[in-house]
C-alpha cells in the first residue's frame, strides 16, 4: 500500500537533540523555483533561512528575490520563486526542498528567532520508537495536480517534550487547517498515520465483538430442547413421544424449522471422511453471507442475460452458472437444495417463525437488560480462542416458545461471534504479507448427546520476493473439543511445504497418556498420506493463544 503522509526516517541530528523551543503558529506558502539549478542550493531534509528582499506582482502571482542566509563568510545566495500569494519585503522564512522545483516556505514573525526547529525528521531521542504522535494541521498548500496530486502540510505538535513545534510532511490527500493527526513512530522514524475508514472498521469490529461475545449461548441448550420437543411431537424419525412429557400444541411453521436446524447438525460418522467434513464446514453458518452474495450476483446477472437473449435462444452461461452453484449448496437429506441452506439461514427461519407467534409484549420481555448468561469455567475475552461456553438460566424442563427464542438468538449471536473474529483478524500489511483466518463452530449429534468442535483455520503469506516464483503459504488449523470422557482438548496443526507437525494439549492427565500412546499410529497414517511428519508432542494445559493483531490493523499507512 502506498504511503499516505510522509517525513523522512530519523537520523542522528545535532540540531534536535531534546525538548524543542515553542515556536509561534508558522504560515507556510509553496514557492517554484524559476532556475532548476537553484534547487542545489537546498539539501533535501534540511532547512535554510532567507530574506525577502523583494515581491513583485506577476500575472497574478507574486515573484520573490529571496537572499539566504550563509554560515561561511562566502557572499550570501539569491534565488528568484514565485509564490501564488503576497509575502513582504523584508519578511524572514525558513525554507526546505520539497521536490526538485518547490520549496515550502514558513513565514517567521517579526522579532522572533528563526524557527530552526522546524522538523523535517525524527530524532530518536525525542521520538522513540512505539511513541504516540498527535498533531494539529496548521496550513497547507497543493504542491502539484492530476493523478499524484499532493499536498504539503505544517502540523503542530499537541502533546510530549517537543510539544509546539513543527513537522514539514507532504500528503496524498488535503488535510484542512485544524484536522487532527494521531501517528505512531515506527522503527525506522517513520510516521504510521491511520486510514479513517479502517480505524472505524476496527472500532465496530471491537464493539460487535463485544456485543456478540455477551449476547452468545452454546448450541447444546437449543438443541437439546429440539430434540425434546420433536420427540413429544412424534416427529423425530425411531422416537416416540418422551414419557411423562405433553406434546405442547406447536404450530406447524415452528415444528417444519425446528427439523430443519436439527437436520444442519453433523453426525460423528459424517466427520469420518474428508467430504463429510467439508460439508460440516460448509453447513456452520460461517459462510451464509458471502454464499448469498455470490447468488444474489449469479441471479442479477442471469436476468439481465436471460432479458437480453433474443427469443428462443439457449439458457444464458449466467444461468447455467446459476443452475450448477445451486446444485453444489451443501443441504440436508431428505430437502431439496435451498439458497443459503446452513445452520444460520435454518436458526434464522426459525427465528422468525417464533416471533410471529409472539405478542409484541412477550418479546419485549425475553429482551429485559439483565444478563441471561452463565458463564464457564475459565475467562473469555473478545479475541479469545476457543469461545467460552456460555448456558441461558432459568430454562425448564419443558420450554416454551419464548424460551426457544431466546436460545436461538444465543446460537445465532456465537455464530455471529465466530464471523466477526474471522473477519477482526483477517489482514494485509504495508509489506505484502497477509494473514486470512476462518473461525467457526461445528454441531455434533452422537445417538441422543449434541457437543460442539471449534475450528480455526489461518493461512500467512509472506511478502513477494522477486526472485520468488509462487508464494509457499503457512498453514494452520486448530480444533477445540470439551467432551465428558476426555474433557477439554485442543488440537494444533501446523502445515508448510509439506511438512506437518502437530500438538495436542488436554487438561485431564489420562487424556494426555492416551494421546501419547496414539502418536506413533499418527505418524504412521501422517507418512502414509506423503506428508514429511516434523514433531507431533503432547502438553498438558492450555495452549498459547493464537497470533492475533486486531488492534494494529488501523496502521497500515506508512509515512
Amino acid at each position: 500500500m502506498s504511503a499516505d503522509f510522509r517525513l523522512p526516517p530519523s537520523t542522528p541530528s545535532p540540531s534536535v537533540t531534546g525538548p524543542v523551543a515553542r515556536p509561534a503558529d508558522p504560515a507556510a506558502v509553496a514557492l517554484q523555483l524559476l532556475r532548476p539549478i537553484d534547487a542545489l542550493l537546498f539539501p533535501p531534509g534540511q532547512t535554510t533561512r532567507a530574506e525577502v528582499l523583494t515581491s513583485t506582482p506577476k500575472g497574478g502571482e507574486f515573484e520573490l528575490l529571496l537572499r539566504l542566509a550563509q554560515n561561511t563568510t562566502a557572499p550570501a545566495q539569491q534565488v528568484v520563486a514565485t509564490s501564488p500569494r503576497a509575502v513582504p519585503s523584508g519578511a524572514a522564512l525558513v525554507l526546505q526542498a520539497i521536490s526538485q522545483t518547490q520549496l515550502m516556505a514558513v513565514l517567521q514573525p517579526s522579532g522572533k528567532a528563526p524557527a530552526a526547529e522546524m522538523l523535517t525528521r525524527l530524532d530518536p531521542a525525542v521520538f522513540p520508537p512505539g511513541s504516540s504522535v498527535q498533531a494539529q494541521v496548521v496550513s497547507q498548500q497543493v504542491l502539484a495536480q492530476g493523478e499524484q496530486q499532493r499536498f504539503a502540510i505544517i502540523a503542530r505538535l499537541l502533546e510530549g517534550a517537543a510539544s509546539g513545534s513543527s513537522l514539514s510532511l507532504t500528503s496524498s490527500k488535503p488535510l484542512d487547517p485544524g484536522t487532527l493527526i494521531t501517528a505512531l513512530v515506527g522503527s525506522q522514524g517513520e510516521l504510521r498515520i491511520p486510514d479513517p475508514a479502517r480505524q472505524q472498521l476496527t472500532l465496530a469490529l471491537l464493539q460487535g465483538l463485544k456485543d456478540s461475545l455477551q449476547r452468545q449461548g452454546s448450541s447444546e441448550p437449543l438443541f437439546n430442547s429440539l430434540q425434546k420437543l420433536s420427540q413429544s411431537l412424534g416427529q423425530t424419525p425411531g422416537q416416540s413421544a418422551a414419557p411423562g412429557v405433553a406434546a405442547p400444541a406447536m404450530p406447524a411453521s415452528v415444528q417444519s424449522a425446528m427439523q430443519q436446524v436439527l437436520q444442519q447438525v453433523a453426525s460423528l460418522q459424517q466427520l469420518m471422511t474428508p467430504a463429510g467434513v467439508e460439508q460440516a464446514v460448509q453447513r456452520s453458518g460461517a459462510f451464509l453471507e458471502p454464499n448469498l452474495a455470490q447468488l444474489a450476483g449469479l441471479l442479477k446477472g442471469a436476468a439481465a442475460e436471460t432479458a437480453a437473449a433474443p427469443a428462443g435462444t439457449n439458457p444464458s452461461p449466467a444461468l447455467s452458472k446459476l443452475l450448477a452453484a445451486l446444485s453444489t449448496l451443501p443441504v440436508s437429506p431428505a430437502t431439496p437444495p435451498l439458497p443459503g441452506a446452513d445452520l444460520k439461514a435454518s436458526l434464522i427461519h426459525l427465528a422468525i417463525s417464533l416471533q410471529q407467534q409472539l405478542s409484541p409484549g412477550a418479546i419485549k420481555e425475553l429482551a429485559l437488560p439483565f444478563s441471561p448468561w452463565k458463564q464457564g469455567a475459565g475467562g473469555a475475552t473478545e479475541q479469545s480462542f476457543p469461545v467460552a461456553s456460555r448456558v441461558v438460566q432459568g430454562m425448564t424442563d419443558a420450554p416454551d416458545l419464548g424460551a426457544l427464542l431466546r436460545l436461538t438468538a444465543a446460537l445465532l449471536s456465537r455464530i455471529q461471534h465466530h464471523q466477526l473474529q474471522s473477519l477482526g483478524q483477517s489482514q494485509s500489511f504495508s509489506d505484502g504479507s497477509s494473514q486470512t483466518v476462518w473461525q467457526l463452530e461445528i454441531p455434533v449429534r452422537d445417538g441422543q448427546q449434541f457437543s460442539h468442535v471449534q475450528v480455526r483455520i489461518q493461512r500467512d503469506d509472506s511478502a513477494p520476493e522477486a526472485r520468488q516464483v509462487e508464494k509457499t503459504p503457512h498453514w494452520e488449523v486448530r480444533l477445540a473439543f470439551n467432551l465428558d470422557q476426555l474433557g477439554s482438548l485442543q488440537a494444533i496443526a501446523k502445515l508448510y511445504k509439506g511438512r506437518v507437525s502437530s500438538e495436542f494439549w488436554a487438561e485431564q492427565p489420562q487424556t494426555l497418556s492416551l494421546l501419547d500412546g496414539e502418536l506413533r499410529l499418527l505418524r504412521d497414517r501422517l507418512l502414509a498420506k506423503g506428508l514429511d511428519v516434523g514433531e507431533l508432542s503432547c502438553h498438558q494445559g492450555m495452549p498459547p493463544q493464537p497470533n492475533q493483531a486486531l488492534q494494529q490493523r488501523w496502521i497500515d499507512e506508512v509515512t
